[in-house]
């Protein structure tokens, strides 16, 4: 019972004593590199974010992105490329731990096109809904390392790793 016990004290500690990274105003912008999971094909990004308010545990932080994806369309023998851009809304749970580990969720609604290289394909586009998670690993106080995973509209799954600098 003795060993449960310090075991949880270890665990809440941090918690209790924990400092928040990101505060209210602060500016998040970064790339990402990332792998697609519907073409295989690998997705180049940029994101903003401004965190807006505190909100308890953490700020909510609205911002835009950009993706853009090319792959080798092998039925056709040729080259297709996508765009994504869109409004992005996330709730970062800043204040675990030390501060530096700083996970988030969040919504992405935007437009969605498609460029095909061929005639026989037609151009897709439209709006784009995509659930997002990750977390962020600040290595200083405006340097963070990020790991996001968006589930959405279009087959746009996507595993993306990137850098965010705080301003």
């Amino acid at each position: 019972m003795k060993k449960i016990m310090i075991v949880v004290l270890f665990l809440i500690v941090p918690f209790l004593a924990s400092q928040a990274q990101l505060k209210e105003r602060d500016n998040l912008l970064g790339g990402t590199i990332g792998f697609w999971t519907y073409h295989n094909s690998p997705t180049f990004g940029v994101n903003y974010e401004n965190e807006v308010t505190q909100a308890g545990i953490g700020t909510i932080g609205v911002g835009g992105l950009l993706r853009f994806s090319s792959y080798k369309n092998d039925y056709y023998n040729d080259n297709n490329s996508n765009l994504f851009i869109g409004a992005q809304g996330n709730f970062n749970f800043n204040e675990i731990g030390s501060g530096k580990f700083v996970p988030f969720l969040g919504l992405v609604l935007g437009f969605y096109s498609s460029s095909p290289g061929n005639d026989f394909e037609s151009k897709n586009s439209g709006l784009w809904l995509s659930g997002q998670g990750g977390m962020r690993y600040f290595f200083s106080e405006n340097v963070a390392g990020v790991v996001r995973i968006g589930f959405g509209s279009f087959n746009f799954n996507a595993l993306e790793l990137g850098v965010d600098f705080k301003f």
